[in-house]
């Protein structure tokens, strides 16, 4: 039986960095099917136009297919499946993620060419799907927990399965990327969750309904064992530690972080936080183990606002976190929402004062938005204001409460006080030399530091941080890495090729050195070696744009 686990997004989302990569649930049960053996494979057709995706799927011919669903892909989602069914009519569509869980009876009414929709967690329930499938042919899934179908035209939705509570016991996806189909293998695995649920209850987010109430994590060293095996392998040293909130278990977070500084895995890291969920030696373990940035859910500096949305958090707690993470040096990123029901101008010039206050070194703004499985959502369909089959009906790849003025005049006064607070929100030198007081060394306060200075034009001042790195950390690539990047931007070619090949001699896959390497040698007229170096990093990262950009200027 062939087996595909495939993914669509087009437009806007397309080209977004988060909503165009394959949601890491899919590689999670591509993983377990492989390890009970059964072939299966992944594919991400987003990069690809719907000409070249019904190409890629006839030679596939699924026998049965998962298709990830979210609010904004529901209809990609739904076109994909249609033409699953028209590459071969007995292909078993199933679709899986969180707006395909919350509408599965919807879908089932109203979309032919679905066959069942996995409620929430998917790796077990798909495992028992592709072995029913395979061992017996029978339609009847009746029996499968966690499952909704149809038998004999009605609609049934089976028992639920619990959870999965112990996430060590699932295999790591890294290998499946392999042999995926439209998957940047290094941009996807910079992209890593360690836990499954969140602590909040906000009434505009859909993920307690979807993991469950409880919180379950990876264990550090689970987690420690699989970056670096990325490390090794794949040559990546920076990633995105993506969980809903990454610090709600203290004791872990402490844990891992002691991990990476013992075992010198040497990488740099950024994660995601509630303001409720830190305190100051948390936070200065996590920049010791090389985290650079914290990005908070702030969503508002006005308690009221705060209240509606359902974030069991005040502005004071907001301004308490925000300084402990600058203290200790870390960047601090935070999202905010706008078009909130009931917001006025009163609102919106208090959290204008709260970026003033918390100095921010960058953010999002995002009018507010529902999707089904919120309270939110609930709430409004209850009072009337929308229709219970909007998803269904309406195209649009978000639903915002409000489209008056107010929303496009927040939203852009939230990122200009955002844009020009980053300026004078910068680390400056006594910033840093407070940060090394306190922490003693960390290569990502070096790092930063020097950045800053290269900022200015001190060079020299920045080459004396790096090779604090390098003096400090022979073992650490960032150091190298850092000096040959200022090198090759002053123009001085020799100075700038040794520091790449230090980095080769202590991540031997990092294909950004290899490229870098490429570019220099064709930049002093060394062909040969140019294309040598390039051809070395389409083999650690197929399809790297700029290698193949260096590649076609060799051929001219």
């Amino acid at each position: 039986m062939r087996i595909l686990l495939a993914y669509k997004t087009t437009g806007r989302t397309a080209a977004d960095p988060y909503t165009s990569l394959l949601p890491v649930g899919l590689g999670s049960i591509c993983a377990l099917l492989r390890r009970e053996g059964i072939t299966a494979r992944l594919a991400n057709f987003s990069p690809f136009s719907w000409e070249r995706t019904e190409a890629l799927l006839a030679d596939e011919k699924p026998d049965l297919i998962g298709i990830s669903q979210f609010t904004h892909n529901r209809f990609a989602a739904l076109r994909l499946a249609e033409l699953a069914k028209r590459m071969n009519p007995l292909c078993h569509v199933v679709l899986g993620g969180p707006h395909a869980t919350h509408r599965s009876r919807e879908l089932l009414a109203g979309f032919p060419q679905v066959d069942g929709v996995v409620l929430g967690e998917g790796e077990e329930t798909f495992l028992e799907l592709a072995r029913h499938l395979q061992q017996s042919g029978a339609r009847d899934l009746t029996a499968i927990r966690g499952l909704a179908c149809r038998r004999r035209g009605e609609i049934v939705v089976t028992p639920p399965r619990p959870t999965i509570s112990d996430l060590d016991t699932l295999p790591s996806a890294v290998s499946c990327y392999d042999d995926a189909i439209g998957v940047d293998r290094q941009r996807q695995m910079e992209f890593i969750i360690t836990s499954r649920g969140c602590p909040a209850t906000c009434r505009f987010c859909s993920s307690p309904l979807f993991w469950g109430r409880s919180l379950r994590f990876r264990s550090p060293r689970a987690i420690v064992d699989e970056l670096r095996t990325i490390r090794d392998k794949y040559g990546l040293i920076y990633f995105s530690l993506r969980d809903d909130t990454f610090t709600a278990d203290r004791q872990r977070v402490l844990e891992f972080c002691h991990l990476l500084v013992e075992e010198r895995l040497h990488i740099l890291w950024n994660c995601q936080s509630r303001v409720t969920s830190v305190d100051e030696e948390m936070l200065s373990w996590m920049k010791r183990a090389g985290c650079e940035c914290v990005q908070y859910g702030v969503e508002s500096g006005s308690e009221r606002i705060l209240a509606s949305l359902g974030k069991r958090i005040t502005p004071s707690q907001i301004r308490q976190a925000a300084a402990a993470t600058r203290r200790v040096g870390l960047h601090l990123s935070i999202y905010l929402i706008t078009g909130v029901p009931g917001e006025t101008d009163e609102d919106l010039q208090t959290t204008l004062r709260l970026i003033d206050d918390i100095k921010p070194h960058d953010g999002q703004v995002s009018p507010l938005a529902c999707y089904p499985g919120t309270s939110l959502f609930a709430d409004i369909v209850t009072s009337g204001a929308c229709s219970s089959d909007m998803f269904e009906k309406d195209h649009r790849e978000a639903f915002y409460l409000r489209d008056d003025p107010f929303v496009a005049l927040s939203t852009r006064k939230l990122l200009g006080r955002l844009t020009r607070t980053a300026t004078r929100s910068r680390f400056r030198p006594a910033d840093f030399a407070a940060q090394k007081r306190l922490l003693g060394f960390c290569h990502a306060t070096n790092l930063m530091s020097g950045e800053q200075y290269e900022a200015e034009g001190n060079r020299f001042r920045a080459e004396r941080e790096y090779r604090e790195i390098i003096e400090r950390q022979p073992d650490n690539p960032w150091g190298w890495l850092a000096i040959g990047e200022m090198y090759g931007g002053l123009g001085e070619v020799a100075e700038a090729e040794e520091a790449f090949r230090c980095v080769l001699e202590l991540v031997p896959a990092h294909a950004p050195a290899c490229v870098a390497l490429g570019e220099l040698c064709r930049l002093r007229g060394d062909r040969h070696q140019a294309e040598a170096w390039y051809q070395r990093a389409l083999s650690l990262a197929p399809g790297e744009p700029t290698a193949l950009a260096g590649l076609k200027l060799l051929a001219k």
